[in-house]
């Protein structure tokens, strides 16, 4: 699957996958956790492919938003962390996707919205503080 958009639960996901998919909600990317802006692997588009077998293997494959990305480890651990906390999973193998770049254009509609909200009220705090005219603004 590398090099293709991320696959989303299909008719054939069973519960194990569905409750799986919803876990990664709780993970952040810890980059934009830092810069006040938490969005989850889903809604940056970074999760790639889930997937579990009869025995509750959970795989589970992610992008990064850069290749030299330094928190891989911290983003693996709270995969594993919230995906083995599913009821019904026994393993949690994290693949890390090094083939699939990501772009802002593999975020979730819901994970652009909340990007988009967050930098526009900082636009206008920032107008309000340093008393600028931010571009889209009234009074222009």
């Amino acid at each position: 699957m590398s090099g293709h958009a991320p696959r989303t639960a299909g008719p054939a996901a069973g519960p194990v996958e569905h409750a799986a998919r919803a876990a990664l909600h709780e993970v952040y990317d810890p980059c934009s956790q830092a810069w006040q802006r938490p969005l989850s692997l889903p809604d940056l588009g970074l999760v790639r492919d889930v997937s579990a077998d009869d025995t509750g293997r959970v795989t589970v494959r992610v992008s990064l938003t850069v290749p030299f990305c330094m928190a891989v480890h911290t983003i693996m651990q709270a995969v594993e962390t919230r995906v083995g906390a599913v009821p019904g999973v026994t393993a949690v193998d994290v693949q890390i996707d090094t083939v699939t770049p990501w772009s802002p254009a593999a975020m979730s509609p819901g994970g652009r919205d909340r990007l988009e909200a967050r930098r526009a009220a900082e636009l206008r705090r920032a107008s309000d503080l340093f008393q600028i005219t931010v571009p889209g603004q009234s009074g222009q």
